[in-house]
């Protein structure tokens, strides 16, 4: 055998070592696969099926019983001339707006009051943190109570101080009502906030305020320079969740106002739910749900995007 075909022979011959290292890859890569397997299926089952059948019901004209029928795109011609729905996303805009607000601000305000050590700081963070276990239909119900006219705690602590003429039906007012769901949104989730920013601001090191006291800066300006600049990121990420959470703050207003009155309190959620089973018109509360997803979806695309351009500005 000449030595250019035994060379030959010993480049085509496969390498052991190699073949069995790809087996363990091989075998790692499936495992990956089978561990991912269960969520993949859970997510198909319970989201991407049922997406997929309100996309194809969005295109018909069905209430729920009897046959569909395809209508094209009807009912988002419907929808963009729905002056309900369109001004149902104003009203949930102004209710995220007002979130941001009593939620984020109030409860990042509260985590700079309390995330020390001093004592009694751990009693107030677990009376701040305490709505949350109630859930949004209770609360729900027991502002509801509250803001009754005639009964209702509000009311009666004014006219007991001599104020009864700012006593007001709240829930029943268009003025009004958005203001009062704002402020039981605020009540019940200040505190989840509140325990995010403590943590937060725990993890910023005792270095950097020492350093700056050494350097004569007042509490206010290791506030703005050191503690609101740390917190960025933790802001960020709250806002993320209080805007998403938005959308999604269907038993607050079902409860206490169900889009009431004249429409005022109506956002996306309720239109759908009034629309679809209410009015048993399916096919439209299907439309109505798509176009929700893709300005939800639409919403969390530009908070990436947003967020990448900052990084790289700051990178």
């Amino acid at each position: 055998m000449s030595d250019s075909s035994r060379t030959a022979r010993l480049l085509n011959k496969p390498n052991r070592r190699t073949v069995a290292g790809a087996r363990p890859a091989r075998l790692e890569t499936l495992q990956k696969y089978l561990f991912v397997l269960p969520a993949l299926v859970l997510f198909t089952l319970f989201v991407l099926v049922p997406l997929g059948s309100a996309v194809y019901y969005s295109f018909t004209s069905w209430d729920g019983l009897r046959q569909p029928e395809w209508v094209g795109l009807r009912n988002y011609v419907r929808a963009f001339s729905d002056s309900i729905h369109m001004s149902s996303y104003l009203n949930i805009a102004v209710y995220i707006a007002g979130t941001l607000l009593v939620e984020v601000a109030f409860g990042l305000g509260l985590a700079l009051l309390v995330a020390g050590n001093r004592r009694g700081f751990g009693v107030l963070r677990g009376l701040y943190f305490s709505p949350m276990v109630v859930s949004m239909v209770a609360a729900g119900l027991l502002w509801t109570y509250i803001y009754d006219y005639r009964t209702g705690l509000l009311n009666e602590a004014l006219r007991g101080i001599g104020l009864g003429q700012l006593a007001e039906p709240w829930l029943s007012q268009p003025t009004t009502a958005m203001a009062a769901l704002i402020i039981v949104s605020g009540w019940k989730y200040a505190g989840f906030y509140l325990i995010i920013f403590v943590a937060a601001i725990r993890r910023i090191p005792t270095s950097f305020y020492e350093a700056a006291t050494l350097d004569g800066a007042t509490a206010a300006q290791q506030l703005r320079h050191i503690t609101l600049p740390l917190l960025r990121e933790t802001t960020v990420v709250a806002a993320l969740l209080c805007v998403t959470g938005g959308f999604a703050a269907f038993d607050l207003f079902f409860t206490m106002t169900n889009g009431g009155p004249f429409n005022a309190t109506e956002i996306p959620t309720t239109w759908i739910v009034t629309q679809a089973f209410d009015r048993h018109n399916m096919g439209y509360g299907a439309a109505l749900t798509v176009i929700m997803t893709v300005v939800v979806g639409a919403v969390a695309v530009l908070y990436m995007l947003a967020t990448r351009r900052r990084h790289a500005v700051e990178y």
